[in-house]
């Protein structure tokens, strides 16, 4: 029957229902290459929706990862994925800093580790 669910395929949430309709975050502007970190432990994420937790668990700290690689790892676009970002820094979920200047990009040791970390993905 063509009103029957596939088998194996799971149910997304829509975009719009994650941001809550919004096209803009209201505190926190956030660019595809600012770093994110979870603020919050895993016993701080009782209570949240799934797709708040799924980022917060890729992110954890000291490390955290991009806007764009927390996208593409949700399989989400990157505005609706900068807006939530928004929403969970602006709840105090996350913390977030700007991408390196290029001064720190210069450093050697500092792009063998980017390089090695690369290689294991």
């Amino acid at each position: 029957m063509p009103d029957e669910p596939r088998r194996g395929s799971r149910r997304r949430t829509r975009l719009y229902a994650l941001t809550d309709g919004r096209t803009a975050a209201p505190h926190t502007v956030l660019t595809m290459d600012t770093t994110i970190t979870a603020a919050v432990g895993e016993d701080g994420r009782d209570g949240l929706p799934s797709e708040w937790q799924a980022v917060l668990a890729m992110c954890p700290a000291p490390s955290g990862r991009a806007v764009a690689e927390v996208a593409a790892r949700m399989g989400m676009r990157l505005t609706p994925m900068a807006l939530l970002l928004g929403e969970l820094a602006d709840r105090g979920l996350i913390d977030h800093r700007p991408p390196l200047e290029g001064a720190e990009t210069t450093n050697v040791h500092l792009l063998m580790r980017i390089r090695d970390n690369l290689d294991r993905i």
